[in-house]
């Protein structure tokens, strides 16, 4: 006589069993989440430093240009503040420009900073300072 063995409880649902269980897919979810989240973090970061270079490289332009500028006129500045406002590369800066007297007369030390305006909320924050020095021929 031949008995056929009914299959077990864990035979049956071993077989039956195709997808993945609920408590997988949370464990996945909070996996991805959590990618999700630190690449969210890096791609804000990288953006930001990506804008502040852009702003100190447009401000070391527009403080070489200004040095050029004093360096190639007819005659020495005044010893005073002088200030300059800009529109360059769709953003508002302020050039403050100040020229100093030395021992010598014929040599003036400038120092020009460079302020980036925010056009929304009109504050001004300090980009970069060029110190040089003009001279007269």
């Amino acid at each position: 006589m031949l008995i056929k063995q009914m299959p077990g409880r864990n035979q049956c649902s071993s077989q039956n069993q195709k997808g993945f269980t609920l408590l997988e897919v949370l464990v996945a979810l909070v996996f991805f989440t959590l990618i999700g989240m630190v690449l969210q973090q890096v791609t804000a970061s990288t953006v930001g430093q990506y804008l502040t270079v852009r702003q100190k490289m447009f401000a070391s332009w527009m403080a070489e240009n200004k040095m050029a500028e004093l360096r190639l006129s007819k005659s020495l500045p005044n010893a005073r503040e002088y200030k300059e406002d800009l529109d360059f590369a769709h953003e508002e800066w302020q050039l403050i420009s100040k020229v100093q007297t030395t021992e010598n007369p014929d040599i003036h030390k400038v120092d020009i900073e460079v302020h980036h305006i925010n056009s929304e909320t009109d504050e001004k924050r300090r980009a970069i300072v060029m110190t040089g020095f003009i001279g007269r021929y």
